[in-house]
């Protein structure tokens, strides 16, 4: 059994900013825990966002993240 990540771990997720409704965001983790982020905002931001992950990693999962709450 392994303790690091799995294939579908380093995926790039695509997924709207929970703290910034209407921005998109484009996270990528590698294998050395290190990120890639990019954030779109503005007209078609989930577009191009998608557009983004395509272009730059070939194979991404779109999510939705659980609501945030403040403390």
């Amino acid at each position: 059994m392994s303790n690091g990540p799995t294939p579908d771990d380093l995926r790039a997720k695509v997924f709207e900013d929970s703290e910034a409704p209407g921005d998109w965001r484009v996270e990528k983790f590698d294998e050395d825990g290190g990120c890639e982020v990019t954030v779109f905002g503005g007209p078609e931001a989930r577009e191009r966002a998608i557009r983004y992950a395509d272009r730059e990693y070939g194979v991404f999962d779109e999510i939705q993240l659980e609501p945030y709450a403040r403390p």
